[in-house]
């Protein structure tokens, strides 16, 4: 059992790289801005700074930065969500499929409703999370009745599943060249686009499901400890999971519908939080999304200054962490036999 002064230096850490992260984010770029008068405009107002300075603060990477905390936060929430439904290290949004989908689904918005503004992000938010829902349906159906009881089963399913939407958002594309620039954008991941409408959009979806989950982090220790202990404990199992994928599923589509295909934040954090601050879902939660905040918006920021003036997708730069930690993650857990659900 933890003791409290260890878990409120943990609180205090990760806040600290949180806003430390924002600040570097949003002062650094092609326009370096001293990183004190970034905060002096972000907590006093900055008066007596630049115009100049403001512009590209508040309409360029300040909006880029909270939405790149938005969307880590909630993929980071739904990879604590998923590891603890199926007891698996391997699962995640973007491993299960419901990532692809939401992409497959955002893919089929932006042929459909070629036009932009907040008509389009409308019309590929709806249909991300349509997409995300389907497939989140489809690989407990692929599945079958062992989902619940083995884990690897359903890990499995939705691999499978997400290579099959990845190979239909390829086709889509071959149909349509004139559309491949902006569903490329979808499929690698990128914060480019973000601006205020995306923030409102993004905060009305990922805030909401996060807190309902946190609320229900209580029931995600029960269902952690297996299908039997928790149907013995008076829950049913198949109800609350559902109920719970489907939250992720929401949050997930609302990132996928304003940043694209990202992974590995929602494999990574969890971990990370759960060596730190211990396996209580609720704490979990909160913690993960404010690790996952600080690492998309690092992430973020390396996307923007590694090869200037240009950009590479940030989902690059998730994958280029993540597969080595996959990877050592795949190799530690061997032996203790948790890869076999």
């Amino acid at each position: 059992m933890q003791k409290r002064p260890v878990n409120s230096i943990l609180w205090l850490i990760l806040l600290f790289l949180l806003v430390s992260a924002v600040i570097t984010a949003v002062g650094f770029g092609s326009v370096k801005i001293p990183f004190s008068s970034v905060a002096s405009l972000l907590f006093g107002g900055g008066g007596s700074l630049p115009d100049t300075w403001k512009l590209i603060i508040y309409k360029i990477r300040l909006p880029r930065t909270i939405a790149a905390a938005l969307v880590g936060g909630v993929l980071a929430v739904g990879g604590v969500s998923t590891q603890g439904l199926f007891r698996n290290p391997l699962s995640e949004p973007y491993l299960l499929g419901i990532s692809s989908g939401a992409a497959l689904g955002a893919t089929i918005a932006i042929i459909a409703v070629p036009s932009g503004g907040a008509a389009g992000l409308g019309s590929i938010g709806i249909s991300a999370f349509i997409g995300a829902m389907s497939v989140t349906f489809i690989v407990f159906a692929a599945a079958g009745k062992g989902a619940f009881k083995m884990p690897s089963t359903l890990l499995l399913s939705g691999i499978a599943i997400a290579f099959l939407t990845q190979a239909v958002i390829w086709l889509l594309m071959s149909f349509h060249r004139d559309q491949v620039e902006r569903i490329t954008f979808w499929t690698l991941g990128s914060l480019s686009s973000a601006g205020w409408p995306q923030i409102i959009w993004l905060t009305a979806v990922t805030v909401p499901s996060t807190i309902l989950l946190i609320l229900f982090g209580k029931v995600m220790d029960i269902l952690s400890t297996g299908y039997d202990s928790a149907y013995g404990l008076g829950l049913k199992p198949q109800k609350w999971t559902l109920i719970i994928l489907s939250l992720t599923a929401l949050g997930t589509s609302a990132a996928v519908a304003v940043a694209g295909s990202i992974g590995f934040i929602g494999l990574m954090i969890p971990h990370i939080i759960r060596i730190l601050g211990g396996p209580s879902h609720r704490q979990l939660l909160v913690r993960s999304w404010l690790g996952g905040a600080t690492l998309l918006v690092l992430a973020d920021l390396s996307a923007r200054v590694v090869n200037p003036p240009g950009e590479i997708p940030v989902g690059i730069v998730t994958a280029v962490i993540g597969a080595p930690f996959l990877l050592f993650l795949a190799r530690g857990n061997k032996k203790k036999g948790i890869l076999d659900g």
